[in-house]
């Protein structure tokens, strides 16, 4: 039975901590949160005590504990996650969006020194279409990859907007982007829609050798077009519009040398749910999803506990996630620049601290 202390839940969906409260072989047995009403709704439901602070929380654990935590930015759950790793405890956090590479590193130094393992939830890597395109790539059902075209598309969250500085009148295309601006666009199209195909494409055709990336924003909407040149000579254009006018919707197109093959969640939606207009909108709300009795954020986690019990090979590592995030660090140079960035002409310790050169050609 592996015992589970559950970190930060304010941000968690519900679905998730049900996920963790049906799997087998494992028992929470703790719950902290920064809202302590929250930390006590979940322990109740989980049959365990809530704490006032993660002191509490650790001092009570058994030595063999993980700790679970997906509820929080990971610039606020980092000084929790080194404490843990500090203990040598295990820890199961979420994909980090918009910090540097050097966060992890930091992390992955406290993990090696104490001997805990350090993992990254990233649930679209057991996405069904994705397991299957990768599948079917590795397989070489399309020959050798040429080119590779993705698109993910997300409306803006009520009330949130692009705080960013942009031209606010109208939609503009921009380059060279000061450090401000970057900072600005922390939780803009970058960092929460084009890394998760980054990684994605990361995982599916190989290493990035060359980024190019530029952005437009308004007030109301932010949208990024980065194109990736990979080591194998592939090249993928991916478009991410956070602030798009319509429901959620992602898309990718393998060509390769023998033929095309392409997943549209437009196309494979089989059920469509029609709710009544509410105080917010005038109009009524259209929802479209694929039903399944399966659950990739419930399979995500089996296999990270499974790699915890039994040492199986991860399907994601901390250093995937190192990778990934040096990719957009090189994005957000290009912006800043204007000019392609060749990873391969950085050295590792360049990227952990955001540096990277400028130039190189992506034809």
């Amino acid at each position: 039975m592996i015992k589970l202390a559950l970190i930060g839940i304010c941000g968690t969906d519900a679905c998730y901590m049900q996920h963790l409260l049906s799997m087998e072989h494992t028992d929470i047995v703790g719950v902290y949160d920064e809202q302590p009403e929250r930390a006590s709704e979940w322990a109740e439901r989980c049959g365990c005590p809530a704490f006032a602070s993660y002191e509490e929380l650790d001092a009570a654990l058994p030595a063999n504990a993980v700790c679970v935590c997906t509820g929080l930015s990971l610039d606020s759950q980092k000084p929790y996650l080194l404490q843990a790793l500090a203990s040598g405890r295990h820890v199961i956090a979420r994909m980090p969006e918009a910090v540097g590479a050097e966060d992890i590193q930091d992390m992955l130094d406290a993990a090696q020194a104490h001997g805990g393992r350090l993992l990254f939830s990233r649930p679209e890597r057991f996405y069904y279409h994705n397991m299957d395109l990768k599948k079917r790539i590795g397989a070489g059902a399309i020959g050798r990859i040429g080119m590779v075209n993705v698109k993910r598309y997300c409306p803006l969250p009520s009330a949130d907007v692009c705080r960013d500085g942009a031209d606010t009148d109208g939609v503009r295309w921009t380059g060279r982007l000061n450090d401000e601006t970057i900072e600005g666009a922390k939780s803009s199209a970058l960092h929460r829609l084009a890394l998760i195909d980054i990684d994605l494409l990361r995982w599916t055709i190989g290493e990035v050798a060359t980024v190019y990336a530029m952005r437009t924003a308004t007030e109301r909407l932010d949208y990024v077009l980065v194109t990736l040149k990979f080591d194998n000579g592939a090249i993928a254009n991916i478009e991410a519009y956070w602030g798009y006018p319509g429901t959620y919707a992602s898309a990718v197109e393998y060509a390769g040398s023998k033929g095309v093959i392409r997943y549209d969640s437009r196309k494979t939606n089989g059920l469509h749910i029609h709710k009544a207009a509410d105080t917010v909108s005038s109009q009524p709300v259209r929802t479209e999803c694929s039903p399944s009795f399966r659950h990739p954020e419930y399979d995500e986690l089996v296999h990270l506990i499974s790699y915890i019990r039994d040492g199986s090979e991860p399907l994601m590592t901390a250093e995937d996630a190192c990778s990934t995030l040096r990719v957009v660090i090189a994005a957000e140079q290009s912006l800043r620049t204007g000019q392609p960035v060749e990873l391969a002409s950085a050295s590792a310790a360049d990227m952990v601290s955001g540096e990277a050169r400028g130039g190189g050609d992506l034809a």
